[in-house]
C-alpha cells in the first residue's frame, strides 16, 4: 500500500506569505501608535488631577478669603493668583504632588509646560516649547477666569 503525502505546493506558501505581509503593513501603524495614545492618556490624567486640585485649591482660597487677590500665598504655603494655582514649577508640585522622576517641567509664569521625561529628556527648554512634543500647558487665571489646562500635539 502507497500512502500519498499532501503538502502545500510553492503558490499556495507565496500566497499566504503575501497575504501575512498585507496584514503586517495595515496593522504596524496601528500598534506603533500605542506610544503616542499612551503618552496622550498620562497627560489626560494629569490634566484632570490638575482640574480637580485647582478646583480644591479655590475651595481653600474661598474659605481663606483670599479668592480675588491676584498674587497671595495660602496657609498651606501654596501661591495663588484669584484663587487658583499660580503658574510657577515650585508651586505646581506642591499642588499635584508628583514625582519628578516622570515629568519633565519647564517655563514659569504665566504657564508651565509639563512633558513626560523619557520622552523629551535630551530636548531643550526652547525644543519643547516649539516641537510638535506631546505636551500639556497650565496657565495661571485672570481675574474672573479659570486656569488655562490643555493637551497638545498628542495625536499627530
Amino acid at each position: 500500500m502507497q500512502s500519498k503525502t499532501k503538502g502545500f505546493t510553492l503558490i499556495e506558501l507565496i500566497i499566504v506569505i503575501v497575504i501575512i505581509g498585507i496584514l503586517a503593513v495595515t496593522a504596524a501603524p496601528k500598534l506603533l501608535n500605542i506610544q503616542k495614545d499612551a503618552q496622550a492618556g498620562v497627560l489626560k490624567g494629569l490634566k484632570s488631577a490638575l482640574v480637580a486640585s485647582s478646583d480644591l485649591v479655590y475651595a481653600k482660597s474661598l474659605l481663606e478669603g483670599v479668592e480675588g487677590s491676584a498674587d497671595t500665598t495660602l496657609s498651606s504655603g501654596i501661591r495663588v493668583r484669584y484663587g487658583y494655582p499660580y503658574a510657577t514649577q515650585t508651586n505646581l508640585k506642591l499642588v499635584a504632588d508628583f514625582t519628578e522622576d516622570d515629568w519633565k517641567l519647564t517655563g514659569s509664569a504665566p504657564e508651565v509646560i509639563f512633558t513626560l521625561e523619557r520622552q523629551t529628556s535630551g530636548f531643550s527648554n526652547d525644543e519643547i516649547e516649539e516641537d510638535e512634543v506631546c505636551k500639556l500647558t497650565y496657565r495661571h487665571p485672570n481675574r474672573g477666569e479659570k486656569p488655562t489646562i490643555t493637551v497638545n500635539n498628542c495625536n499627530a
